[in-house]
């Protein structure tokens, strides 16, 4: 079959022009794999992206299978749109599986010379990433012990609208610009102004409190987030009410991003570990992006969510070498088990919904005071919930 026939069954590629489909033939090659031959290995530099026309592949970390890829997908992504990388996974042929390839030097010619092609591969990338990312979310959660308490949505009640309205805990001052922002997204650099003002509009200055739930893992995307001043924790959920922390994230770092991709449930929960100004956009607020600005962009995610799998990866290599740390509550800092005075009254407010607007700093200056009845009666207490 010829090479430009076999693109075409790549169902993101079949809406490229099919003129300019076959002017990217003799760029491509076709490698023919028997079954438990390896496409490349670990380690390895990077030198081609590939796209499976069929068959499929087993995707390996050190020696540990980790996923498959299956027809149509594409192969190296995150590795050939950034450079400079190398391989981070073995793939393996699981049945015989027919795999055309294109040397990475290639891609810069495909962007002026195939704009319609090079766009469906940056299109393949993005899912490929999305679903990259997930299987990697699924994986830490399988094997974290969890050193955080998983972060829930808990309705305000009027004492913590009241305490709102007293102490609202949003951030000092003016909003960052976002243009030095969007610079320290992957491609952004040195893109003219007018490109990085265009891809800016999408986006909308917020002030939110310290504690703020941002997302829960499972909802729906939305939303992505830019983080222009403030912290931001990012948890994985575990199992027993535990979550992992992943990482957490502050001034340039994107969240959520994945929802400007595809929709479908999100695969972490993001916190507010400070009072925090972000730029909020969501898919849109960035569609109506054309030309330079547009490609510039789509590449700038596409670097993004690499980043986040190879951070992901990380983690997940980290937890199963048995070099991971204890980590703090996932919202104010609180001991999982507090023991102290303090920790018990951290524990109540938790329960009554309190510590989901009050910044930890607040709640130190709040005083524990027993009276005498309390101390007489504390034991009968104890006795009662036992």
């Amino acid at each position: 079959m010829p090479i430009a026939d076999e693109l075409a069954s790549v169902p993101s590629l079949r809406l490229a022009p099919r003129a300019e489909l076959r002017g990217t033939a003799p760029l491509w090659s076709v490698k023919t794999l028997s079954p438990g031959a390896a496409l490349w290995t670990e380690g390895e530099a990077v030198e081609v992206f590939a796209v499976l026309v069929s068959g499929e592949l087993v995707v390996e970390h050190q020696g540990t299978p980790v996923g498959r890829v299956q027809h149509g997908d594409v192969l190296g992504e995150s590795s050939a749109f950034l450079g400079g990388l190398t391989r981070t996974a073995t793939l393996r042929a699981r049945t015989e599986a027919r795999v055309l390839t294109l040397p990475v030097s290639s891609l810069s010619l495909l962007r002026s010379t195939a704009p319609a092609v090079y766009d469906a591969l940056v299109e393949l990338g993005l899912h490929a990433l999305c679903r990259r990312l997930a299987t990697v979310d699924r994986d830490i959660a399988k094997v974290a012990a969890g050193g955080a308490v998983a972060p829930v949505r808990v309705e305000a009640s009027k004492l913590v609208r009241l305490w709102k309205a007293l102490r609202p805990g949003l951030p000092q001052g003016a909003c960052p610009s976002i243009a030095p922002l969007l610079r320290r997204q992957p491609g952004l650099e040195d893109i003219d102004g007018t490109a990085l003002a265009a891809i800016a509009t999408g986006f909308v200055a917020e002030p939110v409190p310290e504690g703020t739930v941002l997302f829960l893992e499972g909802e729906l995307r939305s939303s992505a987030w830019l983080v222009a001043s403030g912290t931001v924790d990012v948890l994985r959920n575990v199992r027993g009410g535990r979550a992992e922390l992943l990482v957490t994230l502050g001034a340039g770092a994107i969240l959520g991003v994945n929802a400007l991709v595809e929709q479908g449930p999100r695969t972490a929960s993001c916190v507010t570990t400070s009072p925090c100004w972000l730029y909020r956009a969501d898919a849109k607020t960035t569609a109506h992006l054309e030309g330079q600005p547009r490609l510039a962009w789509r590449e700038a995610v596409l670097g993004i969510l690499a980043c986040q799998v190879r951070r992901a990866d990380d983690a997940l290599q980290a937890i199963r070498s048995a070099k991971t740390v204890p980590v703090r509550g996932a919202i104010h800092g609180a001991s999982v088990a507090p023991a102290s005075v303090d920790g018990e009254l951290e524990a109540i407010l938790r329960a009554s919904g309190w510590l989901e607007a009050i910044p930890r700093a607040e709640l130190d200056e709040v005083e524990v005071v027993f009276t005498e009845d309390d101390s007489r009666n504390r034991g009968r207490a104890r006795h009662a919930a036992a």
